[in-house]
């Protein structure tokens, strides 16, 4: 059996399904190149079994853990929700073609704790993220401007790669909505849906001057408020 769980944005979201299907397993892996949350030592204290760090080349070109799993009872556990990342439903179309039996534990991610800002998630266009190397990249922008003519609000991710401790940060981020003329009232938000949450609101040109520490980070660019939604924002001014 192979088990791929979502650990959600801190250590107090691990349920009791993780905890039943992790006394269950032999071999426990961690992907780390999606998103962050929980240090290591904190979940081998938690589950008090060995776990070893996965990272891309593993997760998305190797077959050794679904081989490992038609043996024996494998969790590979994600931060976040584990099939948020698109290239994890890989994982549950490749076991099912091999007759590995696969059991999917959901838990909180960005996509649901967004609603802490007081926004409406039906009022969500398509999501977009900014890469490092974005100079010539037009993509976020189309994605945002396609969304605002369409009244809707646009959730900006921002790459990350844990492996190296490397974050593509608000303040860079919102360099590049300016200089590609993206200066829309919008949200800088920090460790959503955890303890350390902070969500500040302004204009792109004016969040730039400020300097933010906590992670992860994301930008949501505003549409069209409902009455309730301008309600709640000006709950965080």
């Amino acid at each position: 059996m192979l088990y791929l769980i979502g650990l959600g944005l801190e250590l107090k979201d691990i349920n009791l399904k993780t905890i039943e299907a992790i006394k269950k397993c032999k071999k426990i892996y961690l992907e780390n190149y999606t998103s962050t949350g929980a240090n290591l030592n904190e979940l081998k204290k938690i589950f008090k079994k060995p776990i070893t760090i996965v990272y891309r080349d593993i997760i998305e070109n190797d077959e050794t853990i679904l081989k490992e799993a038609k043996k024996f009872n494998v969790a590979i556990l994600f931060y976040g929700d584990p099939l948020i990342a698109t290239t994890h439903i890989n994982f549950v179309i490749d076991a099912k073609k091999i007759n590995t039996k696969i059991k999917v534990i959901h838990n909180n991610s960005i996509l649901n704790v967004i609603s802490e800002t007081g926004l409406h998630i039906y009022n969500f266009g398509k999501i977009t993220s900014i890469p490092f190397n974005n100079e010539n990249v037009k993509t976020p922008i189309e994605v945002i401007n396609n969304n605002l003519k369409l009244d809707l609000h646009t959730l900006v991710l921002l790459d990350l790669d844990p492996e190296n401790k490397k974050f593509l940060t608000i303040n860079k981020a919102l360099e590049y909505l300016t200089k590609n003329k993206i200066n829309k009232l919008c949200l800088a938000c920090f460790a959503l849906g955890t303890k350390k949450q902070e969500i500040k609101i302004g204009y792109s040109k004016n969040l730039i001057k400020l300097k933010f520490n906590k992670f992860p980070q994301c930008i949501i660019i505003l549409g069209k408020l409902h009455f309730r939604e301008e309600e709640a924002l000006k709950l965080l001014k």
